[in-house]
């Protein structure tokens, strides 16, 4: 996963289970810039599924989330908002 982009801000939600990775992704996207890049790590598997389906209910764009050793990375970027 070397193509994806270095993140402007990483947020760890290790041992943690759902609904917390996402809670804690909602807020730390809020406070980013439009086109800026959030790294999620988590070790709940939920946030494989539940990551895509956040973003699309968000309009945030899901670059990837994928299995790190013990831990899963998810990359989104946050995207302008018409009612922003």
């Amino acid at each position: 996963m070397n193509d994806l982009p270095a993140p402007d801000r990483t947020i760890d939600t290790s041992g943690k289970l759902c609904p917390y990775p996402i809670v804690e992704t909602a807020k730390a996207v809020r406070a980013l810039a439009p086109g800026a890049v959030l790294l999620v790590i988590a070790t709940d598997p939920g946030i494989a599924l539940d990551m895509p389906m956040w973003c699309k209910a968000t309009r945030n764009e899901h670059l990837a989330t994928f299995k790190d050793g013990a831990a899963w990375k998810s990359y989104v970027r946050r995207l302008p908002r018409e009612d922003a």
